[in-house]
């Protein structure tokens, strides 16, 4: 766990560079703070996620503008691709779940970023990922699913809009990927799950666990 005055200074740091409109400072706090010894997991899960829905919040209400959001944003993407090197050092030095993830945007959905983190984070823990990202065609979906060998899906939304739109996109992919799990999450998920309690992810931690714990099961029922 991290300590939380770095948590708490770099999140003070962020909303600084917001306010600023300073994607350079975001960019180098953010990488700075990991230099010095916060955790990817943590960056992800305890300052930018958070950040991120407080950015959403403010365009929503009116205090953030459309062009601020896109260049905070920006920074954030800069600072995940580079810190991309390290996700792959960890990967290499955990033991390979044997599954196969993939993440899709459904195809009016252009915010990934949240999406990209989710998949940093199930690389880390040792699973096979396939990331599609924004602005997916579901016959893409579809067709990447079935040529990766992919058994689980997981979808993501950031508005009522795209959750709405996310059913018919879910009721496609199970008539054409029988077998195959499917997930949904983002912010249009954040304050509620009703209606879709059966594919809704609560704890990104206990999901991966437990598909780690099913691949042991599969493998002693096969010995």
């Amino acid at each position: 766990m991290a300590d939380t005055t770095a948590v708490e200074e770099l999140s003070r740091s962020l909303q600084t560079c917001l306010e600023k409109n300073d994607r350079a400072a975001a960019v180098s706090a953010i990488l700075s703070a990991v230099e010095g010894g916060l955790s990817i997991e943590d960056l992800y899960t305890r300052v930018l996620e958070p950040f991120l829905e407080s950015v959403g919040r403010g365009w929503q209400a009116g205090r953030t503008a459309v062009w601020q959001e896109h260049l905070i944003v920006g920074a954030v993407r800069t600072a995940i691709d580079a810190l991309y090197p390290r996700v792959v050092a960890r990967r290499a030095e955990v033991e390979a779940v044997g599954v196969t993830v993939a993440f899709f945007c459904p195809p009016e959905e252009t915010h990934d970023v949240g999406l990209r983190m989710l998949v940093d984070r199930f690389d880390m823990r040792g699973f096979d990922t396939v990331y599609v990202g924004a602005m997916t065609p579901v016959d893409e979906m579809i067709a990447c699913t079935r040529a990766t060998g992919a058994t689980v899906v997981c979808l993501s939304a950031s508005t009522h809009f795209q959750r709405m739109a996310l059913h018919a996109v879910v009721r496609r992919l199970r008539e054409e990927l029988p077998g195959v799990r499917m997930l949904v999450g983002g912010p249009a998920f954040a304050h509620s799950t009703e209606d879709w309690e059966q594919y809704a992810v609560e704890s990104v931690d206990a999901l991966m666990d437990e598909l780690v714990a099913q691949v042991g099961r599969e493998e002693l029922a096969d010995a």
